[in-house]
């Protein structure tokens, strides 16, 4: 049987280096099938499932029939993506492309959602009203809030979260209150020999200690092998991103991130199209004739069937223990099977066949329950039968590239005298797609100084520039930042190697989009004159 596979929090950290290599790509279509969507890129497809979580593919998707634009997403269209990022620490990703933020949860129900420049939902795939949060149209968005962080929360409030979960199965309460992956759970219950059906209540906080230990040694694991990921041998959709030794899953394989997301995207289709048709039409089928005969036998052994029933109703009007319950119920009726009193439901054993009744009910009252059930099921059944000739066809999504163009086409760009080649963002969304995904620790990363200047980057490429290439450069940086705006002869440019830029904030700070960290000492160029030749 196949895993039923979603992203998890250690998946997404591993995935990463993929997803955040949409940005700059531009937005080209926009397509829904159902609940899933699918934005189409000169480079890619990025298929979003509220349920399975992201996945990136580099070649076409054939979405399921019915799948068409989205209208409600049409506003990304055309539009680069500046930043992908994760939001909360959670199973939450948010693409912005412009003024505009696209949001996929895989958390709970799981949502899509477009957000304004002013961070508020435009649209919702499910808008709800609930206990700690509003996802509603022209509301202010709210993320999903984490229940606990098994690396920054104190062992103490990750302990009285777990007990708050006292009656769930140990490995449940421990995933939810640490916000950690349920098969990294499991394979640290394993590793320690620990049932982990144990009831949480059952748990102290020594062993408790020992277990979350063991639960970031995995995680850890995962982590310190970004493109290794673990299968289990003749399991398909079998992929985890560590040794999953409780799952089978030690085979080591080398892609992780290019192989969980094409499973991922293959399990996020199939939930679109639904079942086949053949299959579909076999169940109801099924479901009918099982209704029928679950109906025919109520009726031929009416009489004893309300038997039973008068005796359950009987017994529990004694309000005795469900146990007890059931057990003096068989002693006197053996073709009783089991009872449910939570639900109210008696299954009897009639000809050999096993029949839930409702209690409440008396026996011929069930088989007009089933007669019924049985008529939907057929109703259903030729609803299928006559609709499947007008199916509609799959819609083909694929990248459309542009042949011959290199990476910084999209950027300012020039080549020095030297033949170095220097390229400058044309937005703070372009300037931080260069510096996260081309700026080298060898290049030389330039910055007039003054607001409003574009980040430029000479790329080395394993030369030496010299003076007059990192002049020419200055100049370059110079002239395209709001110096030339506002009328100024010179300006002043600095420059340092790009292993001295960084995205990390201090302590406590946040850096906007298109914003950088400068660490250590700045070489400088003083007086760069705002001349440009073009041509």
């Amino acid at each position: 049987m196949q895993p039923d596979r979603r992203v998890s929090l250690l998946d997404l950290y591993k995935l990463w280096p993929l997803l955040r290599g949409l940005e700059g790509d531009r937005v080209e279509r926009v397509y829904s099938a159902g609940e899933l969507f699918a934005l189409a890129t000169r480079e890619s497809v990025l298929l979003l499932s509220p349920r399975r979580g992201p996945a990136l593919v580099r070649g076409g998707v054939e979405l399921p029939p019915g799948a068409s634009r989205c209208r409600q997403l049409g506003e990304l269209e055309g539009r680069r993506v500046d930043v992908v990022e994760q939001v909360n620490g959670d199973r939450v990703l948010l693409l912005r492309a412009g003024r505009a933020s696209l949001v996929l949860e895989w958390v709970r129900e799981g949502n899509v959602l477009l957000l304004d420049g002013e961070g508020r939902v435009s649209y919702a795939l499910r808008q709800r009203e609930m206990r700690d949060r509003v996802v509603a149209r022209g509301r202010p968005y709210t993320p999903p809030p984490r229940p606990g962080d098994a690396f920054s929360d104190s062992l103490a409030s990750l302990y009285e979260r777990f007990r708050a979960s006292s009656r769930r199965a140990a490995a449940t309460s421990m995933s939810l209150a640490a916000s950690l992956p349920a098969e990294v759970v499991y394979e640290a219950f394993h590793r320690r020999g620990v049932d982990p059906g144990l009831r949480a209540s059952e748990v102290d906080e020594r062993l408790f200690a020992a277990l979350l230990s063991e639960a970031r040694e995995v995680f850890l694991e995962g982590l310190a092998d970004p493109q290794g990921g673990y299968e289990a041998p003749g399991v398909p959709g079998a992929l985890y991103p560590f040794r999953a030794e409780h799952l089978g899953a030690t085979e080591r394989v080398e892609g992780f991130a290019e192989r969980l997301s094409s499973l991922i995207a293959r399990l996020a289709l199939e939930d679109a199209r639904g079942p086949p048709l053949e299959d579909v039409a076999s169940k109801l089928a099924e479901a009918a004739r099982a209704a029928e005969e679950a109906a025919r036998l109520l009726a031929s052994h009416a009489w004893r069937v309300d038997q039973v029933l008068e005796a359950y109703r009987r017994l529990r009007e004694e309000r005795l223990p469900w146990g007890e319950l059931a057990e003096r119920l068989r002693s006197e009726f053996p073709e009783v099977v089991s009872v449910d009193p939570s639900k109210g439901v008696v299954t009897v054993q009639l000809d050999g066949v096993s029949v839930e009744v409702q209690a409440g009910l008396s026996a011929m009252a069930n088989a007009e329950r089933y007669f019924e059930r049985a008529k939907a099921a057929r109703s259903r059944l030729g609803e299928l039968q006559r609709s499947r000739p007008s199916r509609p066809a799959a819609v083909v999504v694929a990248p459309r590239q542009r042949a011959g163009q290199p990476w910084y086409a999209q950027f300012r760009y020039f080549r020095t005298s030297g033949g170095f080649l220097v390229v400058a963002g044309r937005t703070a969304g372009q300037n931080e797609l260069l510096v996260r995904r081309y700026l080298g620790p060898g290049d030389i990363f330039l910055h007039a100084d003054i607001h409003g200047a574009p980040a430029t980057v000479l790329k080395a490429e394993g030369r030496q520039p010299g003076e007059e290439d990192i002049l020419e450069a200055a100049q370059f940086a110079a002239c395209y930042s709001s110096a030339w705006r506002a009328g100024l002869y010179a300006v002043d440019v600095f420059w340092v190697p790009g292993g001295q830029v960084s995205k990390k904030p201090p302590s406590g700070e946040y850096l906007g989009v298109g914003s950088f960290m400068v660490y250590g000492k700045r070489n400088y160029v003083r007086g760069v004159r705002l001349e440009l030749l073009v041509g």
